[in-house]
């Protein structure tokens, strides 16, 4: 969907590279000006909660308000999809691993890279479930311990609640997002 996005001008990749030693580069996205013009006209100027933007803006595709039909209709069968539940969940894995790396700890996620990656592989509740706060474990530093699991603890206990909800066809797809996302920490 990024690679779409990409495509349609509204994201655009930008190489970050870790600044010593050896390993790959990590490709991030980010907004276009583009897209922040069609967040703004979807949305609206009111500052609403993410929730309510969502819905908006979702309502305002599946009414056609949206330039690109074509990409109208991937946006709204991604929603339809059920990945809701698997995008929010690889969004918490994903922020833990943007805080991993904040903090420096390259060797320590690529040490670990690898029992992640079988966690992952496994695709089964109990796996899935240990992750966050493994995750959450390595984000921690002395500076930000409180703060951060504070804020991530609910959004943990929320993450164990759609995984628990989730069907084997769902799992499997949050399975093959976060390996995409941690695969990449792995030196090789």
């Amino acid at each position: 969907m990024l690679r779409l996005l990409e495509e349609k001008g509204y994201v655009e990749s930008v190489y970050e590279t870790r600044g010593e030693g050896p390993g790959r580069a990590s490709v991030l996205f980010q907004p276009t000006q583009k897209a922040k013009e069609t967040f703004k006209k979807l949305a609206g100027d009111e500052i609403l909660s993410l929730e309510e933007s969502k819905e908006r803006i979702v309502s305002k595709i599946a009414a056609g308000e949206f330039e690109d039909a074509k990409l109208a209709e991937d946006i709204l069968l991604q929603m339809d999809a059920g990945l809701d539940d698997v995008l929010y969940c690889t969004n918490l894995i994903s922020d833990l691993v943007t805080r991993i790396r904040l903090l420096g700890r390259h060797r320590m996620m690529d040490y670990y890279a690898s029992v992640i990656l079988a966690l992952i592989e496994k695709k089964n509740a109990s796996g899935l479930n240990l992750l966050p706060g493994f995750m959450l474990g390595l984000a921690s530093g002395e500076s930000n311990a409180v703060e951060l699991t504070d804020n991530v603890l609910k959004k943990i206990r929320n993450y164990e609640i759609l995984l628990d909800h989730m069907d084997k066809e769902a799992r499997d797809s949050l399975g093959n997002m976060l390996s995409k996302v941690i695969a990449p920490l792995k030196i090789e």
